[in-house]
């Protein structure tokens, strides 16, 4: 009855948690087109004009969705550069890795003052920096400004199924004439500002559209088509001036107010029919609870049936006790895992309680630096308490700590240099990365130690007459491990495994299987945002946090699955207890000839491939790949992604995404892998407990 109670717990939770997504998207919907308040309107208060006041325009950067090398916009060499006057802003470290460079800009706006025609500058351009125009025209540059501080310029759409009116973050550098192969410079910017109204005379800016032209000379078009347009030539050999102009228009608004001034950012552009991706969510979550809902139910199945067993219970309290070669990577993978766990669920959770400040985008990888710092301490503890009782020292705790940070950390710098090289506004610079540096060993380093003294402090506890079966200590599983020296073999006699079992490739398709479903649609959008579609903003973070919770539980699910698999196939019999000491004792020191060093490497690589093959053989690798596997299936979508959906061209962009990719699977290999690993553990000292009285 106990169990069952936990299965309905676990179906009860994973209801409550669609419902409050439903609602919360719901009472979106529902919610009326009508000024609220500014006390109503989240952490973040409007930003209240009145006629005249001067209205600041933030100029930022340009992109393109067929690289991943944005430029900073005043780095351009042929757009008017800033006067003397305008200073760049503070970046925070989330718009750094994001290749942002905001300055203040020389456009001249006041709130509600029309301007039908302004001059900015007549650029005085050289022939490369004509050339630089041509190439990034061609390569589909979209310019990034900014108003009333976090508004970014939006280029105007029309729904073809719907008809709804939708933006777009940013505006075409220019155009190409595919009847000439000309390309057409947007010298002229048509700025209209759409506003709310709260009472007489104030104000809140709720839309900011640019409408780009290329226009030859320094007469603005208005809305005039007989313009000539900018034509960039690419031979020219002297000094060229290019006419830069703008006008401004005011417009109130009065189906928008400021509260909402993002939705057509989030709802419009959507590849569904009628724009309905809520919908499309909703039947992607219903699939994703459709799966937890059986494979919660076999489970508690399995619990239902594997409590009374005697002999199941003896085999876990063997297993939970048996080393394995590579313990101790197996343990570091395992706390480098739960370090990545912390700061994906933290960052994402923070996203979520956010989710009334407007500009979110700016708030998630700051979130994600400081959890994952701070994960630090949680995965020294792990791993220390996961070693065994003669190495759990300082080292190991420091070693579990900081591996994924200075990982992470060296692969930055490394491929940092690369868009160092390519001149683009996403390398960070180099007091960036000195600050990353200093936190790692003013942050990381500490926080390791401290989780390392914790670890220590628990398991010395006992000795003071702490009962840990009883006692409400996070990961007091952990605490009862006693890893037997001797034990290097399976205990029990061993059936035939299924080859699903036995053989790593067949292990990996079937368990990462039913993960990858609960989360594919996830990874689409996601995707989506970061890689194809950078004007599009991403906002469905509840359906996202959701959505991983339901790949926890399903990985964790998938790694019981297997773990009871092995014991069901391992019978009773003698229990082998000798060590296994496989492979010669290799002394390179007496190598002398070349026939000798090869035979020495020769011996060492058929040991180290018996060790891996031991190693494979034993529950706890296994547990830890069957987990792990959905990571693999996330590599095989990033390079399909690569190579049928994206347009990248250059090398360098397509050896950052690689890389970029790679790393992060590899971090969802260690995190998955240990959420499987100690799922089992947890699991085979829940089975052994009755047992371990006798």
């Amino acid at each position: 009855m106990r169990l069952k109670a936990k299965s309905g717990l676990v179906l009860a939770i994973a209801v409550v948690l669609l419902w409050s997504v439903w609602q919360s998207q719901s009472l979106r919907a529902r919610r009326p087109r009508e000024y609220l308040p500014p006390r109503e309107t989240g952490w973040i208060k409007p930003n209240v004009y009145k006629r005249g006041d001067k209205v600041d325009l933030t100029v930022n950067k340009v992109e393109s969705e067929i690289t991943n090398l944005p430029y900073g916009y005043y780095d351009l060499r042929f757009v008017c550069p800033p006067s003397e006057t305008k200073k760049p802003l503070h970046l925070s470290l989330d718009e750094v890795i994001r290749g942002d460079r905001k300055w203040e800009s020389d456009y001249n706006l006041e709130f509600g003052v029309g301007q039908d025609c302004e001059r900015l500058c007549d650029r005085k351009t050289m022939p490369d920096g004509l050339r630089q125009a041509d190439r990034l025209i061609r390569e589909n540059y979209m310019v990034h400004w900014l108003i009333d501080g976090d508004l970014p310029a939006a280029t105007t759409f029309a729904s073809t199924r719907s008809g709804k009116k939708f933006y777009t973050a940013g505006f075409p550098l220019g155009r190409v004439d595919h009847e000439t192969d000309k390309t057409h410079l947007h010298n002229h910017l048509m700025l209209v500002i759409r506003y709310q109204a709260f009472d007489f005379n104030r104000y809140a800016i709720v839309g900011f559209e640019v409408y780009p032209r290329s226009v030859s000379d320094y007469q603005c078009p208005g809305a005039s088509k007989s313009f000539e347009p900018y034509v960039i030539n690419t031979e020219e050999t002297e000094v060229t001036y290019i006419p830069f102009t703008y006008s401004v228009y005011w417009r109130e608004e009065s189906n928008i107010d400021w509260s909402h001034r993002w939705n057509l950012f989030f709802d419009g552009g959507s590849m569904l029919p009628n724009g309905n991706v809520s919908f499309f969510y909703w039947i992607s979550l219903a699939n994703s609870a459709i799966v937890v809902a059986l494979m919660t139910l076999f489970i508690a199945l399995i619990f239902l049936k594997i409590r009374a067993d005697d002999f199941v219970g003896t085999l876990a309290f063997e297993w939970a006790s048996q080393p394995v070669y590579y313990l101790t990577q197996l343990n570091l993978a395992a706390s480098m895992g739960i370090q990545f766990l912390f700061s994906i669920i933290g960052s994402s959770t923070i996203s979520c309680s956010l989710c009334k400040v407007h500009n979110i985008r700016s708030w998630e990888l700051s979130t994600a630096a400081i959890c994952f710092v701070l994960g630090a301490y949680t995965s020294s503890l792990v791993g220390s308490l996961l070693a065994p009782g003669p190495k759990m020292n300082l080292g190991t705790s420091v070693l579990c700590g900081c591996t994924l940070p200075a990982l992470a950390l060296v692969v930055v710098a490394v491929f940092n240099s690369v868009v160092w090289i390519k001149d683009s506004s996403a390398a960070l610079p180099f007091g960036t990365l000195l600050a990353l540096l200093t936190s790692y060993f003013v942050i990381c380093l500490p926080l390791s130690f401290l989780g390392g003294f914790s670890a220590r402090k628990l398991r010395s506890a006992p000795a003071n007459g702490l009962n840990y079966e009883q006692s409400k200590v996070p990961f007091s599983f952990l605490l009862s491990i006693e890893y037997h020296e001797y034990n290097l073999l399976p205990a029990g006699q061993e059936k035939e495994i299924p080859a699903i079992l036995s053989n790593p490739f067949l292990l990996t398709i079937v368990t990462g299987f039913p993960p990858f479903v609960v989360t594919c649609t996830e990874l689409l959008f996601v995707y989506r945002s970061l890689w194809l579609q950078k004007t599009n903003l991403y906002s469905l973070y509840g359906f996202l946090l959701v959505n991983f919770i339901f790949l926890c539980i399903t990985v964790c699910e998938v790694s019981l699955v297997v773990c009871y698999v092995l014991m069901i196939y391992t019978q009773p019999g003698s229990t082998d207890r000798q060590a296994s000491n496989e492979g010669p004792d290799i002394r390179w020191s007496i190598c002398r000839s070349p026939m000798t060093i090869v035979k020495s490497l020769k011996n060492y690589m058929a040991s180290t491939a018996r060790r891996w093959k031991a190693s494979f053989s034993s529950w706890r690798w296994k547990a830890f790949m069957a987990g792990a596997s959905v990571a693999w299936y996330f590599e095989l979508y990033s390079l399909y992604y690569l190579i049928f959906v994206l347009h990248l061209r250059d090398f360098s962009s397509i050896l950052l995404f690689v890389c970029y990719t790679s790393l992060f699977n590899l971090m969802c290999w260690c995190a998955f892998g240990a959420l499987g690993y100690l799922t089992c553990l947890w699991f085979l000292n829940f089975v052994s407990a009755p047992h371990k009285s006798h």
